[in-house]
């Protein structure tokens, strides 16, 4: 029998044994939320050509010195272009263009005096010297904003509606992204029904493929349920070899793995030649838990209460996911809160997880358990040596879900 392992030990063994899946093209309206197989450059500046920021008049030069300050300048008006004009016009000594927001600069413009600075009559427009001796404004030029060449998304980021406009505008149509993963959910367990069944004396109604078809998803994979099984050996065998005909790129089973006469999976997983790597962790709860290649598919087969089920995907299997979609991070960052009220550890000489509400509180972090309706955005990690800490304490929390993977 393989030696129970760490938590940290575990989620090395894990990602020692996963890679990264091949890229695909999708069209960029589809790409939401998907992770970048590459870094995705600037191809155009912003903006692509030198630029006005407000409607007025573009000007050259003054052919003589600059009049009193209380004096206006007189110049010939030459034409005029619009945000969109395709046609560049040239501006000369004493000569102005009319010109609009965003429209593209004369050539020879040195500055733009606004609209509301100027007076037009007969041909010609008059504006005040004192425009000629301020600080040339009103003028984007080209690639002031963004040069080409400069990363739009990194490599390994999930792409969001802000980096599809930049995108866009960049003129990408199709992008590459990691694939994603799709896992086979398998349940165990005589005593379960699914939901929508009247449950009678002795069974009870499952939804961890529910919980872990949500989870999955929120994770980015593609999950199909492969329905629930009874503790019987040829059953069981028969589903996994299900799983596998289905070419899935991981299997989640649950239930199946306490120490009792119908927990049969680790027996399973031997009788259709799969390889484990562990079989127990060092943390409550954990014990029940087993990870192996089947036909070099990795099988995470967690128990069966719901709870042990949430807490153990995040902090195993989602990472697993995360590296196979190509995530520059795949572990959730540490971080330190202080608890909000007093924790009863169970047992000590384990790692203790925990499901928390995380909550910011002028500017620090909080946390308590949840209770049994909550839903957790978090995990308190709880050391093996307590058995109570007292509210304030300071202790390690994990964000769950999607925020895992951004902070």
């Amino acid at each position: 029998m393989t030696p129970e392992l760490s938590l940290r030990d575990a989620q090395h063994a894990i990602l020692d044994r996963i890679t990264p899946l091949d890229p695909e093209n999708i069209p960029l309206p589809r790409a939401l939320g998907r992770i970048s197989a590459v870094s995705l450059k600037s191809t155009i500046p912003k903006p692509a050509f030198d630029q006005s920021t407000r409607d007025g008049y573009a000007v050259a030069a003054v052919s003589a010195s600059v009049p009193g300050r209380n004096d206006l300048v007189s110049f010939r008006l030459a034409g005029e272009v619009a945000a969109g004009d395709p046609d560049r016009l040239a501006v000369r000594l004493d000569e102005a263009v009319r010109i609009m927001t965003g429209a593209m600069l004369p050539a020879g413009t040195k500055r733009v005096v606004p609209c509301e600075a100027c007076r037009e009559e007969r041909g010609r427009v008059a504006m005040p010297a004192t425009a000629f001796s301020e600080p040339c404004r009103f003028i984007r030029k080209r690639g002031s904003t963004l040069a080409a060449g400069r990363v739009l998304v990194p490599q390994g980021r999930s792409v969001r509606p802000d980096h599809l406009l930049a995108l866009g505008e960049n003129n990408y149509t199709v992008l590459p992204v990691c694939r994603r993963p799709r896992v086979a959910v398998l349940c165990t367990g005589s005593e379960l029904v699914v939901p929508g069944t009247r449950a009678r004396r002795g069974q009870k109604i499952s939804g961890n493929s529910l919980l872990l078809g949500g989870l999955l998803a929120e994770c980015g994979a593609e999950p199909f349920d492969q329905g629930t099984v009874r503790d019987q050996v040829d059953d069981i065998a028969g589903a996994l070899a299900a799983c596998l005909a289905a070419q899935p790129q991981v299997i989640l089973t649950t239930g199946g793995m306490g120490p009792g006469k119908y927990d049969l999976i680790e027996h399973v997983v031997d009788r259709l030649g799969g390889i484990v790597i562990y079989r127990g962790l060092q943390v409550r709860p954990g014990r029940a838990t087993l990870f192996a290649l089947l036909d070099n598919v990795p099988l995470f087969a967690l128990p069966g209460p719901p709870p042990a089920v949430r807490l153990l995907f995040h902090e195993l299997v989602a990472p697993a996911l995360r590296k196979m979609q190509g995530r520059r991070r795949v572990y959730p960052r540490p971080l330190r809160a202080r608890l909000t009220e007093t924790v009863q550890v169970k047992k000590r000489g384990r790692l203790n997880l925990k499901g928390a509400v995380l909550s910011l509180e002028k500017g620090l972090l909080r946390a308590r358990p949840t209770t049994a309706t909550e839903a957790m955005n978090g995990i308190l990690l709880l050391p093996a040596a307590s058995r109570r800490l007292e509210k304030g304490t300071a202790v390690t929390a994990h964000l769950v879900g999607r925020a895992a993977a951004l902070f």
